[in-house]
């Protein structure tokens, strides 16, 4: 009863203008490509401003903009008074020891700057790291969902004795979770990778993960090396001529779900695509859009190369629509289904995938430009059904 009372004197005390709203005082620190979070620094501790519209699958962003304040203090430091600009904020004190994470990008990044063994609770044993669904299996980290499906179960996040909480908020309604987590006494980080509309705007993670950890320099490191990643394939494209694609997966029925704008677009166009579904960019939709057959027929049929499956995408085969679609015809259809572990239902892409867009980025350049593959393939494909390939595996 007493969290329910804490988070309701909670809820009433922000009824009011936000301290988010105004900008913290302080010297800033340059965080480049994101535009979900901000830092700023001062008497030896750091403000972080996180905020995001959460967008739906598909869809557009429901609900009011998510904001959060966060404080991070050394340990070293005597704590602020949680008074003026930081009215409001959640205090984690640095560096953390227990973490708790309900999506697997967060997962990944922590491995990538080597803070994975302080985990103590995430979204479930979906793990692609077989250390890390090992301790799970063995009950050494909790399980309390993960973020796109559910809100975090409470009870198993309070049992962990988090430090800080790494919340991933896959819908609007689970942002009440996260303000009655913080009303429990657990300092919570929202973590809005998927919000980002830079493809280098996740990886920028890596450096607010290190600030957190105390493992700063391997932030910066992994920012780095995928950052001179992602600047090697758009050298290479350059100078070679830019071919139409398509990016889309069959859903159900007459439907398809496509790539339009935002990240995932820029992905195909820097690395010399030119998406023939393009549409404007706006942060209150999501990256995809839902078409039937005949818009992908007229609008997508002459697309030089066809992105059309993910790990878990049905399978589409309807040969009288695909001999409408050159892509098809000419062997040049892909898949981005590399990279899965069946027996634990665990997939590389979508735990890495927006973490190393320099690697996406690559098996993008190589399924566009054919002089480009003999460069090593991580998730993407090419699926040997089309054109007049034989057997239903996959090639280079």
């Amino acid at each position: 009863m007493r969290w329910l009372i804490a988070f309701l004197i909670a809820l009433l005390a922000g009824c009011g203008k936000q301290a988010t709203e105004t900008p913290a005082v302080g010297r800033p620190i340059p965080i480049p490509h994101t535009r979900t979070f901000s830092v700023v620094e001062r008497d030896g501790y750091r403000i972080i401003d996180l905020h995001a519209n959460i967008v739906t699958w598909g869809g557009a962003a429901n609900g009011p903009e998510q904001r959060v304040r966060v404080v991070l203090v050394p340990k070293s430091v005597k704590a602020p008074a949680l008074t003026g600009d930081l009215a409001g904020a959640v205090m984690v004190r640095t560096p953390v020891e227990r973490i708790a994470v309900n999506y697997g990008g967060s997962e990944a990044l922590l491995s990538a700057i080597g803070a994975a063994d302080r985990l103590v609770a995430v979204g479930g044993t979906k793990s692609y790291d077989d250390a890390i669904r090992e301790r799970v299996k063995q009950g050494k980290i909790g399980q309390i969902g993960y973020g796109w499906h559910s809100p975090p179960n409470l009870d198993v996040l309070l049992a962990a004795k988090p430090d800080v909480f790494l919340m991933t908020i896959g819908d609007p309604a689970h942002a009440d979770a996260m303000h009655r987590a913080i009303a429990m006494g657990i300092p919570v980080v929202p973590v809005f990778m998927a919000n980002e509309s830079d493809y280098l705007g996740p990886v920028q993670y890596a450096r607010l993960f290190g600030m957190l950890t105390g493992r700063e320099r391997q932030g910066e490191q992994f920012v780095a090396m995928v950052e001179n990643g992602v600047d090697q394939v758009k050298r290479a494209v350059a100078a070679l001529p830019r071919r139409s694609v398509l990016s889309a997966w069959w859903m159900n029925g007459d439907t398809w779900m496509v790539t339009v704008r935002g990240a995932a677009n820029r992905l195909l166009e820097d690395a010399g695509g030119i998406n023939v579904m393009r549409r404007p960019d706006d942060p209150r939709l999501d990256d995809t859009m839902q078409m039937a057959s005949e818009t992908l027929l007229t609008d997508g049929g002459k697309a030089d190369c066809w992105l059309w499956r993910d790990p878990i995408s049905k399978r589409f085969g309807d040969q009288r629509f695909l001999a409408h679609m050159r892509a098809w015809r000419d062997g040049c259809v892909f898949a981005a289904d590399g990279g899965v572990k069946p027996g634990a239902d665990a997939f590389d892409l979508f735990e890495r995938g927006a973490l190393r867009p320099d690697l996406l980025l690559r098996d993008y350049a190589r399924m566009l430009h054919p002089e480009l593959r003999g460069w090593p393939a991580t998730w993407v494909r090419q699926d040997q059904r089309a054109g007049n390939s034989t057997g239903v595996g996959h090639g280079s």
